[in-house]
């Protein structure tokens, strides 16, 4: 399980990118813990909607962990609700 920093920026989005290739080297499903995430900018959720794409293409899947209603907000606000699908399982 990988736990997301509580600010996704794009700051943030190159170390959040080689953390995301090391849980795909490891594991089938992406468990992401969101439950610390109290801002997200696009570019992390560019990230997270190409993490989405290349699971989806292997017939995987991202498991959220938690909540985070900075992240919701900001999937719903881009209109990625239907894509980025968060039902929390944690």
């Amino acid at each position: 399980m990988l736990k997301l920093p509580s600010e996704l920026a794009i700051t943030q989005v190159e170390i959040l990118h080689q953390d995301l290739l090391q849980e795909l080297h490891s594991n089938d499903d992406i468990c992401l813990d969101i439950s610390d995430v109290i801002s997200a900018d696009t570019a992390s959720i560019q990230l997270l909607c190409a993490l989405q794409k290349h699971l989806l293409t292997i017939q995987h899947k991202i498991i959220w962990v938690g909540s985070s209603e900075a992240l919701t907000h900001t999937i719903n606000q881009l209109g990625l609700s239907q894509y980025l699908i968060i039902d929390s399982k944690g």
